[in-house]
């Protein structure tokens, strides 16, 4: 587990109201489990809407998004509720074709960004949250 970069997606891409629980929940071996799986199911009431740069079910499609990846060329984070991805380090253009293989909710975290996929349900929310210093 790196708490650092945990906390770091909590901090900066999540609502002030809804951290402190995340990241108690995230930090316990017992709840760590139910607490990606309530984000996953709520992740728009948990993200910072402000920070949201990209979305739509069809983002890996969008060229903009695109250029994402290849300008941020870095190795990432992985939160999920799936055990083969948790808390995995990938480049980030792998991490975004495992998310889009996967069915379960994922979270990519990267140095000044934050890719959110939600549970594939009817529609599988996906978003691009930014927070870079310009």
């Amino acid at each position: 587990m790196d708490q650092f970069k945990e906390e770091m997606f909590v901090q900066k891409f999540i609502r002030k109201n809804r951290r402190e629980r995340l990241l108690y929940e995230l930090a316990s071996k017992k709840k760590r489990y139910e607490g990606l799986s309530r984000f996953c199911h709520q992740a728009e009431d948990f993200l910072d809407t402000k920070l949201i740069v990209m979305q739509g079910e069809d983002l890996e499609r969008q060229n903009d998004f695109q250029k994402f990846i290849r300008k941020h060329d870095q190795q990432c984070y992985i939160l999920s509720p799936d055990p083969d991805l948790n808390e995995a380090v990938l480049p980030l253009e792998t991490a975004v074709i495992r998310a889009a293989m996967n069915t379960d909710a994922i979270v990519i975290i990267g140095d000044c960004f934050a890719i959110v996929y939600t549970e594939a349900m009817k529609t599988r929310g996906k978003y691009l949250l930014v927070n870079e210093v310009k």
